[in-house]
Parts: C-alpha cells; sequence; structure tokens
C-alpha cells in the first residue's frame, strides 16, 4: 500500500519532532505567533484588541450598547452595533454578545416599503383627508390608498386607514335635515321640539324699552350732547375757569 506525500511527511515530521507536532494539533484558535506559540481566542463579547500575529492575541471586552462580538476569535475585533431604520422599533437591544434586533414591522403610521428590501427605511403612512376613505389601509408594507367618498357615504376625519361610511338615509319623523349628507359630513338632523326653532305658543315678544325723547328745555340744557349732568354756569364771572375745569373733568369721567 502506498501512502500520500502529505500523511507520510507528518509522520516523518511526528517521529523527528514529536512534541511540536502535538502542540500545533491541540492549538485551538489554529493559529500561531511568529515565535510558533498558540494564539489564545477571544470569547464571545471580546474583540481582539492586538490580533494574533507577532505575538499572542490581546483581548479586549465589547461595550455595552455600543460593540459586540459573537464568535470566539484571535484576530476579530468587537464590531459597532446595528442601528433600526427610521421609525422601526427595536425588538432586542445590542448587547455585547448579540447585535441588535430590529422589529419585523415599522411603528404604527409607517410602512416599510416591500420592493427596497430589508435594508430601506419606514415611510409615514398617507392620511385620507376629510371627504376621503381608505380603499387600501395603510399596512406593514403597503402605503394608503385614498378615494374620494362616492355619493350616499361620508367621511368626517382625517385617517390611514378608515373607509367612507354610508350617510345617514333620512331623519325621524320627529326632527327636521338641518344639513344634507355630503362627502365631508353626514345629515345633519334636529328635533323639531327644541326651543330654538319656534317661539312657545302665548310667549309675548320682549322689546327693549325706548327713550323717551328730549323736550327742547332739555335738549337747550345740554349743549354739548352729553350723557353727563353738567352744573349750571355761577354769575360769578371770576369763579369762571375753576367751573369750566369742573365741566371738563366730568366730561372725562363720563367718557371713561
Amino acid at each position: 500500500m502506498q501512502l500520500t506525500r502529505a500523511p507520510l511527511c507528518l509522520l516523518l515530521l511526528s517521529q523527528l519532532f514529536p512534541g511540536e507536532v502535538s502542540a500545533r494539533q491541540g492549538c485551538q484558535s489554529g493559529r500561531f505567533t511568529t515565535l510558533g506559540g498558540c494564539c489564545d481566542l477571544c470569547p464571545q463579547g471580546y474583540g481582539a484588541a492586538v490580533p494574533c500575529g507577532g505575538a499572542n492575541t490581546e483581548c479586549e471586552p465589547c461595550r455595552e450598547n455600543g460593540t459586540f462580538s459573537s464568535i470566539s476569535s484571535a484576530t476579530e475585533p468587537c464590531q459597532p452595533c446595528s442601528r433600526c431604520p427610521e421609525h422601526m422599533p427595536v425588538a432586542e437591544a445590542c448587547t455585547p454578545t448579540r447585535d441588535t434586533v430590529c422589529a419585523p414591522r415599522c411603528a404604527p403610521g409607517h410602512y416599510l416599503p416591500a420592493e427596497n428590501g430589508s435594508s430601506s427605511q419606514c415611510l409615514p403612512c398617507q392620511v385620507c383627508s376629510q371627504g376621503y376613505g381608505a380603499v387600501t389601509p395603510c399596512g406593514p408594507t403597503d402605503n394608503t390608498v385614498c378615494q374620494r367618498c362616492p355619493e350616499g357615504f361620508y367621511s368626517e376625519e382625517k385617517s390611514a386607514s378608515a373607509p367612507c361610511l354610508p350617510c345617514r338615509l333620512e331623519c325621524h319623523e320627529d326632527e327636521v335635515m338641518i344639513r344634507a349628507c355630503s362627502p365631508g359630513s353626514d345629515t345633519l338632523c334636529m328635533d323639531r321640539e327644541l326651543q330654538i326653532l319656534k317661539r312657545t305658543e302665548g310667549d309675548p315678544r320682549k322689546d327693549h324699552p325706548k327713550k323717551p325723547p328730549l323736550s327742547e328745555s332739555e335738549g337747550s340744557a345740554s349743549p354739548n350732547n352729553s350723557s353727563e349732568f353738567l352744573p349750571p354756569l355761577p354769575d360769578n364771572s371770576k369763579n369762571i375757569i375753576p367751573v369750566y375745569c369742573s365741566i371738563l373733568a366730568a366730561v372725562v369721567v363720563g367718557l371713561l
């Protein structure tokens, strides 16, 4: 039986250097320094600050919510934690041994376009205006499809999911229609017996009292048409200035 070259060389080396061959077979990392020493593995949650090479591996712990390492390696450093797309909730936060896990769907009011793949961002759902209803409501991967409410239907709210609702067909016998149904509002009815719609029988009309007209003597006593009482001027002409000041003050107070 003929032996192949590789096993034959290994057999010869094991005979010549039995200790070195045994050490290499027992090296868990499978990597060695330039001097032939077996390099240490950095466990999960640790990264290689100095990878195996001229010297042995130097490991460092990964930072919580910052970096992670999910494998054991003699060369790989801690990797930065991933960030979920905008408006996509975080299902599981990043740990030193595991990357961030994003929720499978966007936050309410947003959707993830399926045609863009998993790397796309969540987009806000279109909101149907008043008078429009959602033919296709906003879903995890589909945007809202709005349509104007047809005759006999209405929508009074802005929504990304509410459809047009059927109008109220008619008012009751004891009601009166105030407003007919339109795309933006339902039929509006009101009770016929409401006091706002009719006057109670026998209820007299309340008129505001009118002021009696001024007589000629009363009209001439107040030439400036002021509602304030003005005292008559005294005969003493020496005190006319204080009297005018009093009159002016009375007029100002009446205007305040």
